[in-house]
């Protein structure tokens, strides 16, 4: 990827025996959690929060199998041995791995007061723990992470001082650093998924609400960490550190991998289905993040690039709005069809069969189809993508039709038969109407369909014709897709370049 992270200057940590294996590409990070496809908000969460638990504890304390060792690993500038304090400008230096630092503590980011100091996974847990000088460590103290309006020290690294959080006003309030505060914000997004069941007490329950999966955190926090997670982008420093973490604990800060992740829990994409194999990721081979604009939630945009996507480019899923997976079907198989099967109630079919998963449409003598039903789609038209899998019978008999009301009807060569893995087909249809249809249906007999989804194209840009007021009276929507008339289902839009909400 395009190595324009901003925030810090890209450091060498010393990782690099652990790096290769455990910085993962975008289709192994998508692996890792493909438990996330198509979960929204608070579902959402919830899945993080379980695959997102520590497998192997480090003990707390100095000791080269303890936290001072990871932190040799973690937080140690190659090149000359100096660790990184994200707490003050001061330089400090690893001796012997294993070896605390004088003049430097282990920071709990999110203070281990706030769960009653109980020596657990979270007390241990190195996505949330730092090497601090020790009195930065102190003057933090247990303060909620806001920002501070009346500080102690106007020129200090972090601000310690007053300030408001939520209904609670006047307090003692922590701010990092600018450049740290993308980095701090993401951690207590993990903090509140992993632990989110914590007895949370003291200064904590300021900003964490007891006993709530989601959204855990309170209003005034979780917005303001997302106005400082899209200011303070994912730096290298933190794709490093997170994969020297997972050589160490087994387990993933996700929403420094997907960094639009957040959007998707508490910001403007919670009403949009979150999918792995498509997020932005900051994976070494995904170059959209650096060109993914702050401020505009999980959806990247570039205005000062209007194009469109070239026919050569892959497309990226946007939005979805239609998904089948035919897990309904539960008899037959490849070889030894089931009893026939006229649908289920999002399609209808004709001439399809039971295949143990998928459906099988047309037969010896005669073509199949299958048709989504009217309503099963909700799209205020335009561009739409069609994805599904598909393989033939012993030989192919014949090319697969799609059509979706409004648009050109397609047809399509395949090669899979039924002794191959399923083989993808992508098409893209231009002008479909509002709340369209979709049919797909053999030419000539049997092919085997499955994992049919229908998504918004997503493109790099909105191109909208402006009037000589200088707006425009078009409508798009969050993937920059011009709409055929004014929205009227509830959803976030683009009109006359602001974002509205209609609900």
């Amino acid at each position: 990827m395009k190595k324009l992270f901003t925030s810090i200057t890209v450091l060498a940590l010393a990782i690099a025996s652990v790096t290769p294996a455990y910085s993962l590409d975008r289709k192994g990070l998508a692996e890792y959690a493909k438990s996330l496809k198509g979960l929204k908000k608070a579902e959402l969460k919830a899945q993080i929060h379980k695959i997102s638990q520590v497998k192997n504890v480090v003990d707390y304390g100095s000791g080269s199998e303890k936290t001072w060792g990871a932190f040799y690993t973690t937080d140690r500038i190659a090149s000359n041995n100096q660790c990184i304090d994200r707490y003050t400008a001061k330089e400090y230096y690893f001796g012997s791995k294993g070896s605390a630092i004088n003049g430097m503590n282990i920071e709990h980011s999110m203070p281990n007061s706030w769960w009653g100091h109980t020596n657990n996974n979270a007390y241990k847990d190195l996505n949330h723990l730092y090497p601090s000088d020790s009195k930065a460590n102190s003057d933090k103290g247990n303060y909620p992470m806001g920002v501070v309006t009346s500080p102690k020290d106007p020129n200090a690294f972090e601000k310690i001082g007053k300030g408001d959080a939520g209904t609670y006003k006047n307090i003692n309030i922590w701010e990092p650093n600018d450049k740290w505060k993308g980095d701090f914000c993401r951690t207590y997004f993990y903090m509140v998924t992993t632990y989110y069941d914590l007895p949370w007490t003291s200064e904590g329950t300021k900003l964490i609400h007891n006993n709530n999966p989601w959204p855990t955190l309170q209003e005034w926090a979780y917005k303001l960490y997302l106005e400082w997670t899209r200011k303070d982008k994912v730096s290298q420093t933190e794709v490093d550190r997170n994969a020297a973490v997972y050589a160490i604990q087994k387990n993933r800060n996700l929403y420094i991998d997907f960094p639009t992740l957040a959007e998707y829990v508490w910001g403007d994409s919670i009403d949009v289905a979150f999918d792995p194999y498509t997020a932005i990721t900051t994976c070494s081979d995904d170059d959209r993040y650096a060109d993914y604009l702050p401020g505009e939630g999980g959806e990247p945009t570039d205005p000062t690039d209007p194009d469109e996507p070239g026919p050569d480019e892959p497309v990226i899923e946007g939005t979805v709005v239609f998904e089948e997976d035919f897990s309904c079907i539960t008899g037959g198989d490849f070889t030894n069809t089931g009893t026939q099967w006229s649908g289920c109630d999002k399609m209808t079919a004709t001439n399809g069969w039971e295949a143990g998963g998928v459906v099988k449409l047309g037969s010896g003598s005669k073509a199949g189809s299958i048709t989504t039903k009217a309503g099963a789609i909700k799209f205020p038209g335009g561009k739409l993508c069609v994805t599904f899998d598909i393989k033939g019978w012993k030989t192919v008999e014949g090319k697969i039709k799609v059509s979706m009301t409004g648009s050109e009807t397609q047809t399509k060569e395949y090669t899979a038969t039924t002794s191959d893995d399923f083989e993808t087909l992508t098409l893209t249809f231009d002008d479909v109407s509002a709340n369209p249809q979709l049919k797909i249906e053999t030419t000539a007999k049997r092919a085997f369909i499955d994992n049919i989804k229908v998504f918004v194209p997503k493109t790099t840009a909105i191109d909208a014709p402006e009037t000589s007021a200088g707006t425009t009276n078009d409508y798009y929507n969050i993937n920059g897709q011009k709409l055929t008339a004014a929205p009227a289902l509830p959803g976030i839009y683009i009109h006359n370049g602001r974002k509205i909400v209609i609900r």
